[in-house]
């Protein structure tokens, strides 16, 4: 059990006792029982609060929650309420009823809580920063991880270029593959074709990795990212172009819209993969996002050397490390729903991956407990948002 978990734990129990102790010996004083009740839930709730501030969510994105007091005193009051609601129906306020009682507030306040974080969140990431342009050399960066793909990445790398041509001058953008130690000469080719850069990493990564790599190697003011199956294409990275020049930090792609539904096998298998996904996440995530495992992402030149110097994860589960990070330093995002050509195959393995991503996931919180995603000095050179 980790040093936060313990102290949460400690607090909530205490919090608990408190509670239910306090109204016990006030009822018994001659108190009546719904005045012993509110008394008890307030003291709990001060001591709740005050020991989570100081000790539990130090270092934590839910510290943009406990500080704000219309929020916490808002989930405590709905708690309260079911706790009242609860003695109210029952013939004796024993200290049976009371347990009940604390028990259905717990499940309330634990929803409740989850539900304001929510809207902490996306009210923070809703609309653009608008901050200053980075200096960084190019307009575009188009980073396309890859893996053995040295039949196929003069074709990929020829419709990005032809595309992105008849929009931004060739010598403004730039094709970023990163060869993710294929060992079949794609680096090689992807150089050969005179349009891209080729970088071969000297082992297998996987696709996080790749696409850290990338990113740092980027030069671009806007860094997008998409597979080499152009699964999603080239007018997808001039829309998320568009609207990181609009403003916005991050904009990641969503196949979440009710008219991009597929109905292939394969699809279905990744419809479904993407969902348990998505479900997952909200162990770790604060944000209600439609779709996390897109394979096309865009951001800012600095927001992608702030991100992608800080991110550890090497496999798929990169993308929720990026999430959180976003979230961390109040980046804002905005999603843009995108629709996938289909492909011949799936590589979702529905049992594994949702295991392995688990395991990610009490990584990333591992992590982030120990402040190993703590940089506030290369957070603060992030040029301040530019209110409208």
């Amino acid at each position: 059990m980790t040093r936060r978990l313990r102290f949460f734990v400690a607090v909530a129990v205490a919090a608990t006792l408190l509670d239910f102790s306090l109204y016990l010996f006030l009822f018994d004083r001659g108190f009546r029982w719904w005045a012993a009740d509110i008394a008890a839930l307030v003291i709990a709730a001060i001591f709740a609060m005050s020991a989570h501030r100081k000790y539990t969510l130090r270092n934590d994105p839910n510290l943009r929650w406990i500080h704000r007091p219309a929020a916490f005193i808002s989930s405590i009051a709905v708690a309260g309420m079911v706790d009242l609601f609860v003695l109210l129906l029952s013939s004796e306020r024993s200290w049976l009823a009371k347990a009940v009682a604390i028990a259905a507030a717990a499940v309330v306040r634990a929803a409740s809580n989850r539900w304001f974080l929510f809207q902490v969140v996306r009210s923070e990431q809703g609309e653009p920063a608008n901050r200053l342009q980075p200096d960084d050399q190019l307009r575009l960066s188009v980073v396309v991880p890859a893996y053995k793909e040295a039949e196929r990445i003069e074709e990929t790398i020829d419709a990005l270029h032809q595309h992105l041509a008849t929009l931004i001058d060739p010598s403004d953008f730039e094709i970023v593959v990163v060869d993710d130690g294929s060992g079949d000469g794609t680096a090689a080719a992807a150089q050969a074709t005179g349009r891209a850069t080729g970088i071969l990493l000297p082992q297998n990564l996987g696709k996080g990795g790749a696409v850290r790599e990338g990113m740092l190697a980027a030069t671009g003011r806007t860094r997008v990212f998409l597979d080499a199956d152009l699964a999603y294409g080239p007018p997808e990275v001039v829309r998320i172009l568009g609207e990181v020049e609009a403003g916005w930090d991050v904009v990641v792609g969503t196949r979440r819209d009710s008219r991009l539904v597929t109905h292939t096998s394969a699809g279905l298998v990744r419809d479904i993969g993407g969902r348990l996904v998505n479900l997952a996440t909200h162990v770790l995530l604060l944000g209600q996002y439609r779709d996390t495992q897109a394979g096309c992402k865009g951001f800012r030149g600095d927001v992608a050397d702030l991100i992608f110097s800080k991110t550890k994860l090497n496999g798929f589960s990169f993308d929720i490390e990026i999430f959180h990070l976003v979230e961390r330093w109040r980046l804002t995002l905005v999603e843009v729903p995108m629709s996938p050509a289909e492909t011949d195959a799936s590589t979702v393995s529905l049992l594994a991956d949702t295991m392995q991503l688990l395991a990610d996931i009490g990584r990333i919180r591992r992590w982030s407990a120990r402040g190993e995603y703590t940089d506030p000095d290369r957070v603060a050179m992030l040029p301040e948002p530019v209110l409208r």
